[in-house]
């Protein structure tokens, strides 16, 4: 096919086709070293795309241009001229190997990269044996063969790093290697149980790195023991809300790097000796190629190329330095060293504000309408027949801040139920402990006596239809209450309390639709019901484009019965059919039939927002926050554990913080559950305190 080109476009492709592959590589690796630790810190989807395209075009960029570097030095048979361009071009098949090696801050894209460490070792294999033939074809007396020593040493030494990076964050490696005793040990390492908490960074990565060994066992579905709960729980408990998100946002960053980057190896003695020995090779090659190689013997194009690629081995070895100095990792090393607290403390605080960004994670909820984006216009009908539709969901997510009022209402809700837990011993208590997690807003319901009323749309339901119903509910009230607060007070801003509302209903709701996989757990048996409401109400049959005056005429509906007490004939009546299965029934146009009976969601909403406008605002709004929190707390206690590591590489989940937020305060079924009696070999542990003590920490 390439025969039938005009014979300049051949020549032009002949001379670059290595050319452009080698710099194509490197584009690859430097698009990896700038953007392959962003992802940890936002949750932009572009980033996402360059960083995963890229991850996936590099490896096949660099096998590719490896084996056209060995199918020219097999034809090299031209003149002196020709064969000088061959052998500076062959001194290219070491930095080929450095970019199969890959960058620090990446070196898996997905944690099942990491399962797939055979498969790079084989490659390990059979790419520094293609490169070996490569350099062995023109291997001559010169000083270039000789200067391709060493980047031959740091190219195979890079490469192997990564495969064996990949072997040791595999699932069977980390299972073989976590232990519990590291949880006591970095205890006793920080002194962090006799540390004063204050409002700084050094406490808070101190806590972090302690709570690690646990989440570590978390992540793989390993079992910790309750010793190891109440102590989590008695430091965990002494930070305030904005302290305790603090301490979970260092801890997942110390789990991506385990997960998704070389930190495993590059934090340790023998990694630093490794890479220092890396950085030595490498400037010494580059020095050496500067001051013995006559750059009039090659292409002019040729010796750029190989600066070019001498200036990006030198550039990652210094970027990799400072990734090393300018991390929490360092802040660790320096607190295990037992340096001074005053020193360490101000060394961190430079480090962090002044050099680097002190974001961890994006900081983000994102939020997801449904009501809104029913209203859109309708996509055109191919791109449902091409299944493009599903995709289109994504244009109506957009993303909020995540505020420090929201932490307060969660952290508060979450230790309030942790002390429920201490009373009489409870730790101990299996039974007591899955009833408290498994609350999905029955909990709030029914300390405040309205279980009854409620649980149709609660506990007798699946969990999907009870976030469909919540949502839509919360969304009417949401706007009626806004309506009302823009006619007393002539537009002034809604409550903050409707706010958070909204924002924990709009992020449910995005799970729901977008990241389904994180709830799975929470489905009922039904799984083709949520797909037909989904379908129903995303397909715009609810609310199409131009029937917002319908839309308006329900809200007043529902407004109408807010003068109504719960003493309303028509309210109780209501209700009464709601507790004996019968029909509820509507004069207003809507069918009646029965919730249970049809599993339609509609008619619940409009139940639902009846039922909550009869209450006062303030009651109402602290019902409806405290409900949608527990559902929160509910669904990162049903998440997976891999679910929420697989977060970590799209900017985190608030999900994914409040998974971490309870398993340190002892809100978690994933324990080790034995007798007081069966503890009394392990107080040695705890260095003689009794566990009555530590209960009353």
């Amino acid at each position: 096919m390439l025969k039938k080109l005009p014979e300049e476009v051949l020549n032009l492709w002949n001379n670059w086709e290595i050319r452009g592959m080698v710099l194509l590589s490197l584009l690859l690796q430097t698009i990896l070293i700038i953007f392959g630790s962003r992802r940890k810190t936002t949750g932009r989807i572009w980033i996402r795309i360059l960083v995963w395209s890229a991850y996936l075009s590099a490896d096949m960029v660099a096998t590719v241009a490896l084996g056209t570097l060995a199918r020219s030095q097999g034809d090299s048979s031209g003149d002196s001229s020709e064969k000088a361009n061959n052998s500076i071009q062959a001194f290219w098949a070491p930095f080929l190997l450095l970019h199969l090696g890959g960058p620090d801050t990446i070196t898996a894209y997905s944690i099942e990269d990491n399962e797939l460490w055979l498969r790079h070792l084989l490659g390990l294999v059979v790419q520094v044996g293609v490169a070996f033939y490569v350099f062995s074809r023109s291997w001559g007396s010169g000083i270039l063969s000789f200067i391709a020593i060493p980047l031959f040493v740091v190219g195979i030494a890079k490469y192997a790093e990564r495969t064996w990076v990949l072997w040791s964050s595999c699932s069977k490696s980390l299972r073989n290697s976590l232990s519990l005793s590291d949880f006591w040990g970095s205890c006793d390492r920080t002194g962090i149980s006799e540390t004063p908490l204050q409002d700084h960074q050094r406490d808070y990565l101190l806590q972090a790195y302690v709570f690690s060994y646990i989440s570590k066992f978390m992540v793989q579905d390993l079992v910790p023991g309750t010793l190891e709960l109440i102590r989590s729980r008695v430091l965990i408990s002494k930070n305030n809300a904005y302290g305790a998100f603090k301490v979970v946002e260092a801890e997942l960053g110390l789990i991506y790097d385990m997960l998704y980057t070389k930190a495993p190896l590059i934090y340790s003695r023998g990694g630093i000796i490794l890479r220092f020995i890396s950085s030595l090779l490498s400037v010494t090659a580059f020095i050496t190629f500067q001051v013995k190689i006559d750059k009039h013997d090659y292409s002019t194009t040729d010796i750029a190329i190989t600066y070019l690629l001498f200036a990006a081995a030198v550039f990652l070895e210094f970027y990799a330095f400072l990734c090393l100095v300018l991390s929490d990792w360092t802040m660790i090393w320096l607190i295990g060293k037992g340096g001074n607290a005053l020193i360490t403390s101000a060394t961190y605080s430079l480090i962090r504000k002044k050099l680097t960004r002190s974001e961890r994670w994006s900081r983000s909820i994102s939020q997801y309408n449904l009501i809104s984006s029913s209203i859109e216009r309708e996509p055109p009908k191919f791109l449902e027949f091409l299944g493009i539709d599903e995709m289109m969901r994504q244009m109506h997510v957009y993303r909020k801040d995540l505020n420090g009022e929201l932490q307060g209402l969660i952290f508060k809700h979450l230790r309030e139920k942790s002390e429920k837990m201490k009373e009489d011993l409870n730790f101990f208590d299996k039974n007591v402990r899955s009833k408290i997690i498994g609350q999905r807003g029955d909990g709030v319901l029914e300390r405040e006596g309205l279980l009854r009323d409620y649980k149709w749309c609660t506990t007798e339901v699946e969990f999907s239809r009870s976030i469909l119903v919540w949502h839509l509910a919360t969304d009417i009230c949401y706007r009626v209450d806004k309506d009302a607060s823009n006619a007393d007070k002539d537009g002034s801003n809604v409550s903050t309390e409707y706010e958070t509302s909204r924002c924990l209903s709009e992020y449910m709701m995005y799970l729901l639709v977008i990241r389904p996989i994180m709830l799975s757990k929470g489905f009922g048996d039904d799984e083709g019901y949520l797909h037909d409401t989904l379908r129903e109400l995303l397909g715009l049959k609810v609310i199409k484009h131009g029937d917002s005056e319908k839309y308006q005429r329900t809200l007043r509906e529902l407004w109408g019965p807010k003068n109504h007490g719960p003493d309303d004939e028509g309210y109780q009546r209501i209700l009464r059919e709601l507790r004996n299965g019968e029909s509820p029934g509507f004069d207003y146009g809507v069918p009646t039939f029965t919730w249970k009976t049809k599993k339609s969601v509609l008619i619940g909403v409009e139940l639902l927002a009846r039922q909550l406008l009869l209450l006062a605002p303030e009651k109402r709004w602290w019902m409806i926050n405290e409900v949608w929190v527990e559902m929160v707390a509910y669904a990162a206690a049903q998440c997976p554990w891999k679910e929420h590591t697989q977060q970590l590489r799209r900017g985190g989940e608030l999900l994914t913080h409040v998974s971490l937020l309870m398993l340190h305060l002892g809100l978690s079924a994933q324990y080790e559950y034995k007798g007081v009696e069966d503890y009394s070999n392990e107080f040695v542990k705890l260095k003689g305190v009794s566990i009555p003590k530590i209960l009353l920490n």
